[in-house]
């Protein structure tokens, strides 16, 4: 017997959802799954039942569901496995051309998948990691707009974000860059000529602080990626696993009881941890 999907795990179903269109733009749906129950494998959640509540559920929210024969607008074969996407609205505006462009530009992509905690702070659709080149970017409005107000501040700082986001999902680095001086340009901010290369420098940096973590070079498949429990029934209590728990990267409360049966010690010894 099936067993139900509870209140709390479908608004943490639901949470993967928008972090992943925020972070991803268009994600096949096999693989939305196999994110989420990697990161939550106690859960149990089956993936029949994943896919259930994501089509029943998408009617009330901001991201969709499709399959690829709607929208490539083809007929696919009844023996054809189809597959389906999950994506933001924004990423798909003029089908069939846009999908099939997307799906030509990420065949075989890899998908990064931060720690479940830093995952999560995706679901914000304007979420950013603040690092120097953020921080000077805004400098480089302040200076180059003189008494520019904090609003307008904002707009400017998150069209480059938004623009900065599209090479998640299939803009070319060079495309993107481009394009940002000439969308402040037509919002009505100051851009000289003579500093437009600086500032497209100043945009690549920032590539490696927004969203835009697939261009790290910290490129992982998400089933490679050793789960707490495998970390720990593989390495033990390494120093740098401590500094993990400590950190919240790795929760010792969640793996214990399952670590139990095996090395009992090592359990007590997690429960310690996670008690300090």
């Amino acid at each position: 017997m099936r067993k139900m999907i509870s209140k709390e795990n479908k608004l943490l179903i639901r949470r993967y959802l928008y972090s992943m269109i925020n972070m991803y733009g268009i994600i096949p749906l096999r693989h939305a799954y196999h994110i989420f129950s990697h990161q939550n494998p106690l859960l149990n959640i089956e993936e029949d039942d994943f896919w259930e509540f994501t089509m029943l559920d998408q009617s009330g929210q901001d991201y969709n569901v499709a399959g690829e024969g709607e929208l490539a607008q083809v007929d696919l074969d009844e023996d054809d496995d189809e597959e389906f996407y999950l994506y933001g609205d924004w990423v798909l505006m003029d089908l069939p051309v846009d999908f099939k462009r997307i799906k030509a530009l990420q065949k075989n992509r890899l998908y990064y998948v931060p720690v479940k905690d830093e995952f999560l702070r995706r679901e914000n659709e304007w979420y950013y990691e603040r690092t120097t080149a953020t921080e000077e970017y805004r400098q480089y409005l302040k200076d180059s707009n003189p008494g520019l107000s904090d609003d307008r501040l904002e707009e400017a700082f998150f069209e480059a974000l938004t623009q900065l986001h599209a090479v998640s999902y299939g803009k070319t680095v060079e495309e993107t860059i481009n394009s940002i001086p000439k969308a402040l340009k037509k919002m009505g901010f100051n851009v000289k000529d003579d500093d437009e290369g600086d500032l497209r420098h100043l945009l690549r940096r920032m590539l490696d602080g927004t969203r835009q973590e697939a261009l790290r070079g910290r490129m992982y498949k998400y089933h490679n990626l050793p789960s707490s429990l495998e970390l720990l029934e593989r390495e033990g209590l390494t120093d740098e696993n401590v500094e993990r728990i400590h950190t919240g990267e790795l929760d010792a409360a969640e793996v214990a009881d399952e670590i139990a049966a095996k090395a009992p010690d090592l359990a007590a010894q997690l429960m310690t941890l996670y008690q300090q």
